[in-house]
């Protein structure tokens, strides 16, 4: 009987920490679903993002190329004016 008294209690004692063994893994496995979860949120942002900045790209190669068109991008982005043109800066605020 006694050797029986010890086996039982070992094996009891191997299948709670086996259990909790168990336990801690499935701890760990959610909280990297977790994480996982927000970094796909993040990654989802990020391509809508880019999707988005591929549209405005489309849509400015879909604009016809007009001397207007080349004007203004000439004035706006590079900064340029016509000959003789004196451009004035107000730097005050109101």
């Amino acid at each position: 009987m006694q050797r029986r008294a010890g086996t039982n209690f070992i094996v009891r004692a191997a299948i709670a920490f086996i259990l909790i063994l168990l336990v801690f893994a499935v701890i760990n496995i959610q909280m990297k679903l977790n994480t996982l979860k927000q970094n796909k949120k993040a990654l989802e942002t990020q391509v809508e993002e880019v999707v988005d900045i591929i549209d405005e790209i489309n849509v400015r190669l879909d604009t016809p190329v007009t001397d207007e068109y080349i004007e203004r991008v000439a004035r706006d982005e590079l900064g340029y004016r016509r000959e003789g043109e004196i451009i004035f800066y107000n730097d005050m605020a109101n």
